[in-house]
């Protein structure tokens, strides 16, 4: 039996190092490669996506919103430009948006990373021979109030957003969204 354990277990370490390595892709390069990974083994998928992730947390505020490589530049819905033509923004709101966009990305990208480390180790601790109960009780409420946190901060981002805009705008950008979740995109999550 541990015989084939080891054996499984080797044959997974092998089949993970057999992913692609992107880290010497240019960021164009990352970016043409994106609708190809649809049919690439889940391996390349799991290496590209957390090779985006990588490279998008390294990015300031002034380039992420430019940032078009993958998918985990396009966490907040659609891009400022995008926003301001689909919603019809004057330049005066469309200055506004961008400062609070901005302004919630440096509170939410924090909330995040916490949110992925505890994912992580829930994980961890799960996947032990002898997981300790009373540790995954206490992450599994830490990741709880790690989402009201998100979802406190989303909520006044969206209020505060929802000052800037016309009723006409709201609705539109209400019903933007509502498309959205219905496809399933519930917003960018990075684990």
């Amino acid at each position: 039996m541990m015989m084939v354990l080891t054996a499984t277990l080797l044959g997974f370490g092998s089949v993970a190092s057999a992913a692609t390595d992107y880290s010497h892709y240019s960021d164009s390069e990352l970016a043409g490669l994106r609708t190809t990974l649809r049919n690439a083994p889940s391996e390349d998928q799991i290496a590209y996506r957390q090779e985006c992730h990588k490279r998008f947390s390294e990015l300031g505020p002034d380039s992420r919103e430019h940032f078009q490589g993958c998918s985990a530049g396009r966490g907040h819905h659609f891009g400022h430009n995008r926003m301001k033509e689909v919603l019809g923004l004057n330049d005066t709101q469309s200055t506004k948006v961008k400062e609070l966009r901005e302004k919630h990305f440096s509170f939410v990208v924090a909330e995040r990373k916490e949110l992925v480390a505890l994912n992580r180790e829930l994980k961890a601790e799960s996947f032990k021979v002898s997981p300790d109960r009373k540790k995954i009780e206490v992450l599994s409420e830490k990741i709880g109030k790690q989402h009201a946190s998100l979802a406190r901060l989303k909520s006044n981002h969206l209020t505060e957003l929802a000052t800037i805009l016309t009723p006409a705008q709201r609705a539109k950008l209400q019903t933007l969204q509502d498309a959205r979740e219905l496809r399933g995109h519930f917003g960018g999550k990075c684990e």
